[in-house]
């Protein structure tokens, strides 16, 4: 007798559970079968029913989280014509924020290095769009160039995730048009960062004085 769909996947979700449970402890060489099915309630067989191993368990789950970041780059930011670097970022921040329980390990000191690569390799279309100068760099610099955004990038989502009182979204990039960030990000990106961050402000600006007019009112 074939199980229900709903008892398959809520029995991969407490599996899923138990392996994370763990892994947030410590590193997946230290996690075993017998770990994860005594605290999911199962029997070691159970597991074998829908995992080969603990390796394809924690696939699974940087496969879910990439799945949203890549959907979010393909279906939406690659659509228009020139880069919006304070939204994409913001976006980009947002899902990452939205998924913290998961990207603060996935990029910590012991999570997958393959999970950095893995999304390096699903931010660096918008890297050679928007970032990278049309004039040709030669294969090499190309390389060297591509590389010092993702890593800044995804450093930055690493250790803006691992605070316990992360910066808020905005704060953080409004960043960009500072001095630091212009060293980061260039000149030209940081301008544009500080142009829009302001605007930004000026509307919030504007927004709450209305809402203590019509309060007044």
């Amino acid at each position: 007798m074939r199980k229900q769909p709903q008892v398959t996947e809520q029995t991969r979700a407490n599996l899923r559970q138990a392996f994370w449970e763990l892994y947030r402890e410590r590193p997946i060489e230290k996690i075993s079968v017998r770990e994860i099915t005594d605290r999911a309630g199962y029997n070691r067989a159970t597991f074998y029913l829908y995992y080969h191993d603990v390796y394809e368990l924690l696939e699974e789950i940087e496969g879910q989280v990439l799945g949203v970041i890549d959907h979010l780059v393909n279906k939406r930011l690659l659509q228009g014509d020139r880069l919006d670097f304070s939204q994409h970022m913001s976006l980009i921040l947002r899902l990452a924020e939205k998924s913290r329980e998961y990207t603060r390990v996935l990029l910590g000191d012991h999570g997958d290095p393959a999970f950095t690569q893995r999304l390096k390799e699903i931010i660096s279309p918008l890297v050679d769009r928007f970032f990278l100068p049309e004039e040709p760099l030669g294969e090499q610099a190309e390389r060297i160039v591509r590389e010092f955004y993702l890593s800044g990038i995804v450093s930055t989502i690493r250790t803006w995730t691992s605070e316990d009182d992360p910066m808020p979204i905005d704060q953080l990039i409004a960043f960009a048009g500072t001095e630091a960030g212009a060293k980061v990000f260039g000149e030209e990106k940081a301008k544009e960062v500080k142009s829009h961050a302001d605007a930004q402000e000026h509307r919030h600006q504007i927004s709450d004085a209305a809402k203590h007019s019509q309060h007044k009112a």
